[in-house]
């Protein structure tokens, strides 16, 4: 009876002291901030979200657990971004991509990790609109920020005017009431947003319309090592990548445009 006493006391005594180190290492993980911009990217990124933050955020925290380290999230204006970059106040940007520009930071003196997505972002239109022609885009609505560069030269030229909305549901509702000729945003993001509004249209991407691919990597200033370790536990882990997006509803972009171009949407 005492030895099972004892035995009660000292495994007793063993889990609190093993509760106690891991709530310690955890407290004593090396912490990173990543920050995004304040825009829903759902499912591809959302990081003011409480809970699911999406298919970014999801990958990030595997490799978090992975590498014994902590993720904080954050989002902020676009500009700011590489602004609080380069402070030092935040340690990540993502998406983020060698080929983007912007006022604050040389891209020479960043690093990027490689893709963990890739984008499709395209024009969308109402079915009665599809197929005619990109001289029929008067007006594209686009969230605030964005710089769609395939649409430039008819900008210049004044033949199509951008509409500037705060989120991509305003982008697709100035389309729904014809403010806007058509929208300019992400598929996976308008896919998502269109089963969630019930007072909308069924738009479609034009393939015919401006469109491309787009690779979302994770740039930093001074931390290039760790993106080393992530392009490593990407590479290594071809079916939880699969699996995170299958579960966000995130096909291969590529494969989806020659889908559209080929009349399979």
């Amino acid at each position: 009876m005492m030895m099972h006493s004892l035995f009660r006391k000292y495994t007793g005594s063993f889990s609190l002291l093993l509760s106690s180190a891991l709530a310690f290492s955890s407290a004593c993980a090396e912490t990173y901030v990543v920050a995004s911009q304040n825009i829903a990217y759902y499912p591809h990124y959302e990081f003011s979200a409480v809970k699911d933050r999406g298919y970014a955020w999801a990958l990030l925290e595997a490799f978090a657990a992975d590498q014994g380290i902590k993720f904080e999230y954050v989002s902020m204006p676009v500009l700011r971004l590489q602004i609080e970059l380069e402070k030092g106040n935040v340690d990540f940007v993502y998406p983020d991509h060698p080929t983007w520009t912007n006022p604050v930071n040389d891209n020479a003196t960043k690093h990027f990790s490689a893709p963990l997505t890739e984008s499709l972002v395209g024009t969308f239109v109402k079915p009665e609109r599809f197929g005619q022609g990109i001289s029929s885009i008067r007006k594209v609505s686009i969230v605030l920020g964005f710089s769609p560069l395939y649409w430039q030269d008819r900008i210049d030229s004044g033949q199509t005017k951008l509409i500037s909305v705060a989120d991509n549901k305003s982008a697709i509702y100035m389309a729904q009431w014809d403010r806007a000729d058509a929208f300019d945003m992400d598929y996976y993001v308008a896919q998502y947003l269109m089963q969630k509004l019930d007072d909308v249209d069924d738009f479609k991407l034009d393939p015919d319309l401006p469109v491309t691919v787009v690779e979302f990597c994770l740039s930093t200033v001074k931390n290039p090592l760790l993106l080393l370790e992530l392009n490593e536990f990407i590479a290594s882990n071809p079916g939880l990548v699969a699996m995170l997006k299958a579960r966000y509803n995130i096909g291969n972009a590529r494969y989806r445009l020659e889908s559209i171009q080929a009349g399979l949407q």
